[in-house]
């Protein structure tokens, strides 16, 4: 389903209409004059090479719509607008592009709150990195007396667990503070 643009004229004399851009579709050929209805010539008077027009493989830039997921053809992206369309009637959308100093904005921002939660938890980076050394050494404790045990390592009698920094450091909302399972 191929087009093409050409301009095109009646082949009528009396009628000569002259279109210098006519997109059709290439396997049935140039369609008829609106005046007249007489068959059309290709028209090269305008000086413009034809145009081919249609979504090809890799004529479309795929592109993230949200909760909507990536959409890589035009027919995914008339199909989710037309969703937006059904959900919020007689309203209009407008797609923005989203630009790399965008993305990188926001990466910005999420790496910041992060810094200014584990500042307000009283964590610095070597905390952090103290407590997840100590996880990893514990975890690999309880493996190996599981291993010589002749255990299964995934036993939960075996499993030694350590709450995250964050969970340590505000008093364990995420688990109890000091939850050091031996």
């Amino acid at each position: 389903m191929s087009f093409i643009a050409h301009g095109l004229q009646c082949t009528n004399d009396e009628c000569a209409l002259v279109d210098n851009h006519v997109f059709y579709r290439k396997s049935v050929g140039p369609p008829a004059c609106p005046d007249c209805d007489s068959p059309r010539k290709i028209y090269w008077g305008h000086g413009h090479f034809p145009g081919v027009s249609g979504d090809g493989i890799g004529t479309f830039t795929a592109m993230n719509m949200g909760i909507f997921g990536k959409v890589e053809t035009r027919e995914e992206y008339n199909r989710i607008i037309d969703v937006i369309k059904q959900r919020h009637p007689g309203k209009r959308v407008v797609v923005e592009g989203d630009t790399q100093t965008d993305k990188q904005a926001r990466a910005d921002d999420a790496r910041q709150r992060v810094f200014e939660k584990e500042r307000y938890n009283s964590l610095d980076a070597k905390m952090v990195k103290e407590i997840r050394e100590e996880r990893k050494i514990r975890k690999a404790e309880g493996e190996s007396e599981a291993t010589r045990n002749n255990h299964n390592p995934q036993s939960k009698k075996y499993k030694r667990v350590i709450d995250s920094a964050s969970s340590l450091a505000t008093g364990g909302r995420l688990g109890e503070k000091g939850n050091f399972k031996v």
